[in-house]
């Protein structure tokens, strides 16, 4: 009875395991309905039953190696709806899982075929495969982000790896009892379930405060626009309703010939027109939005602030360039606030299919480690690192999705942030 107990449980906290593996290759692909979520749980049940219940009937080594590879590979399959990537997923979490067991038992244990092994074991290895999960997320998510400070801390390994050394040393103490290390291991592994599942809430918590807060910022870059709409509109009507006025006004400048006053008074209007707020107005309500938006709020709280923009009317992708100028913009204004300079200088501009983004501000010479600037990568001076975290490795993720450049500069005072995005036509 306790060695059915100690498989189930160790089964279970297995199963959420492959869970953990299979996500850590699958973050392209979630779910779009509530069913196919659903379907996806589903199935980890029913793999979770076969899987016990196979193990239970037969107790074969060749049985449970066919159950667990074609299980794995379904539930990949899943995620990737590639049969390739899916075997080799497959392939790869059975092997480490295998490699567990046998480290977990063979020096300790003389296996022969068929011969039942103190399922105590199970829990030393179901630990070893927790490790081997947070060291394959560690090295994954740190080749795809470049940051692996913002993602997996090594420390979280410090538990399962205490956990097997506390466990071992109780299974090999003579003075422990059947019921003693039941009660341990039920322990450990709530502990370890508990710890992998608070920190992946944790993750999601701090990606949906990014998503609040991009969603608010959005809602307030739109609000901005209306208003200077409403603006221009309410400036044009005034216009209309004194036209006939503006008109004597020009007849009699014109007989006079004093073309100077003429320009002057037609210039007059032109400013009278323009609606307030309004720094750029490309034609591209969706990138003039977020722009008007973020330069008001520099000019308000900085000293000097520069904008050149050369963009047409038309242009793809605008969704992807507004994360990158929110995220970007947002951050070089807070940094330019710090110094006494309050410096902010944009140039945008999109020829031939190249957009070209350079954005410089004042910067307070914070100390920038090397490696930091030879891999291009993004630091934040803030102190919610993990919250902003999320914004700079959406501003990485689309500069490798459009195969462009990125290049970080400080420079004395000065930070410069230049970005290359090859644009592809519209369908």
């Amino acid at each position: 009875m306790v060695n059915l107990v100690i498989y189930i449980l160790t089964n279970l906290f297995r199963v959420y395991l492959i869970y953990k593996y299979i996500k850590i290759f699958a973050e392209e692909s979630m779910p779009k309905h509530n069913w196919e979520k659903s379907a996806r749980g589903l199935a980890f049940l029913i793999y979770f039953l076969v899987n016990t219940g196979c193990y239970l009937a037969f107790h074969s080594a060749w049985v449970n190696l066919v159950v667990n590879l074609s299980g794995i590979f379904v539930l990949a399959f899943l995620y990737h709806k590639s049969f390739k990537k899916s075997l080799f997923i497959g392939c790869s979490v059975y092997l480490i899982d295998i490699i567990c067991d046998t480290v977990a038992t063979l020096p300790f244990v003389e296996y022969k075929y068929g011969r039942e092994i103190n399922e105590f074991y199970a829990v030393i290895t179901v630990f070893l495969f927790f490790v081997c999960e947070l060291l394959t997320e560690k090295i994954v998510i740190y080749r795809k982000d470049g940051n692996a400070e913002q993602n997996l801390p090594l420390a979280m390994m410090l538990v399962p790896i205490s956990s097997i050394a506390t466990f071992g040393l109780l299974m090999y103490a003579k003075s422990s009892s059947q019921t003693v290390l039941l009660i341990v291991s039920i322990g450990f592994l709530l502990i370890n379930f508990l710890l992998l599942y608070l920190y992946n809430m944790l993750l999601k918590s701090f990606a949906q405060h990014y998503e609040n807060e991009t969603l608010k910022r959005e809602i307030q870059v739109y609000m901005n626009q209306i208003e200077i709409i409403l603006q221009n509109e309410e400036n044009i009507n005034l216009l209309k309703y004194d036209m006939k006025h503006h008109l004597n006004e020009l007849k009699l400048l014109a007989v006079k010939r004093e073309t100077s006053d003429i320009l002057e008074y037609i210039e007059d209007m032109e400013v009278f027109m323009q609606p307030l707020g309004e720094i750029v107005s490309s034609g591209n309500v969706e990138i003039d939005s977020l722009l008007n938006y973020m330069l008001q709020k520099a000019q308000k709280s900085l000293c000097f602030v520069n904008a050149k923009i050369q963009i047409p009317e038309e242009i793809s992708h605008s969704f992807d360039i507004n994360i990158i100028l929110g995220n970007l913009l947002e951050n070089a204004i807070e940094a330019a606030e710090k110094t006494e300079e309050k410096m902010l200088d944009v140039e945008i501009g999109l020829k031939q299919g190249v957009l070209k983004i350079k954005i410089e501000n004042s910067f307070s010479g914070t100390w920038i480690p090397k490696k930091v600037i030879e891999k291009g990568e993004f630091f934040s001076t803030k102190g919610d690192q993990e919250r902003h975290g999320f914004g700079l490795k959406s501003v990485r993720k689309i500069v490798e999705k459009y195969h462009g450049v990125m290049e970080i500069n400080p420079d004395g005072k000065c930070f410069y942030v230049k970005i290359i995005l090859y644009l592809p036509k519209k369908d």
